[in-house]
């Protein structure tokens, strides 16, 4: 089974410097919650990841994603290879 939303928590968290439990005070919640939503084990309510996205001064769109969406392919992209393979 797929994930349902993805997210760029730790890679940006990393990148700013922030430890998890840092994070996890700024926004009111544990530690332990924090690490279940980066690693997909947990879905976060649309409010916490506002939370998220307010603490880490960046866009929902740059943290949270569908990772379905990442390996979606249209018409075109079929067609395209087609006609790649049979070139």
């Amino acid at each position: 089974m797929s994930k349902v939303l993805g997210n760029n928590i730790a890679l940006i968290r990393k990148q700013l410097k922030i430890t998890q439990q840092d994070l996890a005070d700024s926004i009111g919640m544990e530690r332990t919650s924090l690490s279940q939503i980066e690693t997909g084990a947990y879905n976060p309510s649309a409010d916490t990841m506002k939370k998220i996205s307010d603490a880490l001064g960046r866009p929902l769109g740059d943290i949270f994603f569908n990772p379905d969406v990442l390996d979606f392919k249209t018409d075109n992209d079929y067609a395209n290879h087609s006609t790649k393979d049979t070139a």
